[in-house]
């Protein structure tokens, strides 16, 4: 396997060039080895400027779980540099391969330090909610990884966009209903508290896992739970997300030229 620093700087460039590499073979790099890449890529961008601002949560179902023989979901970083505002166009040139996964977005009201939580202390720090996309983008040619790789390529964090934030209410959202619409035309819809883990349990895992790791979490931070729909190949077209009562609209295009 390459050494940690020249990977990271293959992923890079694959970042700056919008060219994927080619994979490792999936027993190059375990889970530990690609956290541990993941901490010095995030490392890197903080270092370069950016601010962390949130969470992503991966693998959020026992399916996905399964054909990586894990136990629990993963997750990687977001930075503020990866937001993308409502409305935006975006043109599919500047991206790799990318999906797109429909989410809800949580957002912690206050700091949390270091320590064991409850769930409800953990439910208690959340302020607010909204409607997100998330437009994973895989580093990795055809989507091609073990676990360590995807690890090591964030999670196949790429950009987010983030809806109309409410305060959060615990019974309120403790089961909400989406609806996704393409181009004008229904492409899923469904409704958390049918799914196999909701959000806020997942928000829960997440939220524990890197306190007890000794991460603190900012007021402020976001955290995407898991797709709601399976991840989709994204068209030049307009996505409509309804959540929450709101609308979170996004634009992609395939012209190069501005917009």
């Amino acid at each position: 396997m390459n050494s940690g620093n020249a990977l990271l700087d293959q992923l890079h460039q694959a970042t700056r060039t919008a060219q994927a590499i080619a994979p490792l073979a999936p027993e190059a790099m375990d889970l530990f080895a690609g956290y541990a890449l993941q901490r010095q890529a995030l490392d890197r961008r903080q270092a370069a400027g950016e601010q962390l601002s949130g969470w992503k949560i991966a693998f959020a179902g026992s399916a996905a779980q399964k054909r990586f023989d894990l136990d629990q979901p993963v997750y990687g970083g977001l930075t503020d540099r990866m937001l993308v505002q409502p409305n935006t166009a975006l043109t599919l040139s500047r991206l790799i391969q990318p999906k797109l996964e429909i989410e809800m977005a949580i957002v912690l009201g206050r700091t949390l330090m270091p320590g064991d939580y409850r769930d409800e202390d953990i439910l208690a720090a959340i302020g607010e909610v909204a409607p997100a996309f998330e437009i994973a983008d895989c580093r990795w040619r055809g989507w091609n990884f073990g676990v360590g790789a995807f690890l090591a390529d964030n999670a196949a964090a790429g950009l987010y966009c983030l809806g109309p934030r409410i305060p959060f209410d615990p019974v309120r959202h403790a089961s909400v209903m989406y609806r996704l619409e393409c181009g004008g035309a229904l492409c899923g819809h469904g409704d958390t508290q049918d799914r196999e883990e909701s959000p806020l349990a997942n928000f829960c895992w997440l939220i524990r896992r890197l306190l007890a790791d000794g991460q603190r979490l900012e007021a402020g931070q976001v955290v995407l739970s898991g797709a709601l729909l399976p991840p989709m190949n994204i068209q030049p077209t307009t996505y409509r997300l309804q959540m929450f009562g709101t609308e979170l609209a996004l634009v992609f295009t395939a012209d190069t030229a501005p917009v």
